[in-house]
């Protein structure tokens, strides 16, 4: 089959743009996340060491820095029902050789007894920006900074920090 000079450019550009979404940083990076946020939730270490890099550490919004086990021993005292209602989302993706730069948010909502002894509705959204480093053909989370929390209770302000 001939193809005229129109048609071919039509396929080239049709081939071009299915090459550039497989190479997405943000789609690449959100999957990343998903799979990370569900074995966090299932709290499936194996899953979980699999997406972290040795020597992972993060940064909370005070400053203070966590390897990965204080990260999962602080996950696992978070209000019940919070990693399973937890969302994230990359903002923003930028791939350097080996290594990218992550803006992510978290996202989770829960509910809980209030100091009424009703249910109070709780909202919790962190911006960070993360490192992931790519050994082989697998891209690894090797740290997180927290830039923006805030939580709300019951869809008002509470708590807010930047840094």
């Amino acid at each position: 089959m001939r193809l005229t000079p129109w048609l071919g450019g039509i396929v080239a550009v049709a081939l071009a743009s299915a090459a550039a979404a497989q190479e997405d940083p943000k789609a690449l990076f959100q999957a990343r996340y998903d799979a990370f946020r569900g074995a966090m939730a299932a709290q499936d270490q194996a899953a979980v060491s699999a997406i972290l890099a040795p020597g992972y550490t993060m940064t909370d919004i005070q400053g203070e820095v966590r390897d990965a086990s204080a990260v999962a021993t602080m996950m696992q005292r978070m209000p019940g029902g919070i990693g399973r209602n937890a969302v994230t989302t990359v903002l923003e993706a930028t791939v350097t050789g080996d290594t990218a730069a992550v803006k992510q948010q978290l996202a989770a909502k829960t509910t809980r007894p209030g100091p009424d002894g009703n249910d109070m509705a709780l909202e919790f959204e962190v911006v960070s920006n993360d490192t992931w480093v790519k050994r082989g053909e697998v891209w690894l989370l090797k740290s997180s900074v927290q830039k923006d929390l805030t939580v709300k209770r019951d869809g008002e302000v509470f708590f807010k920090q930047s840094n």
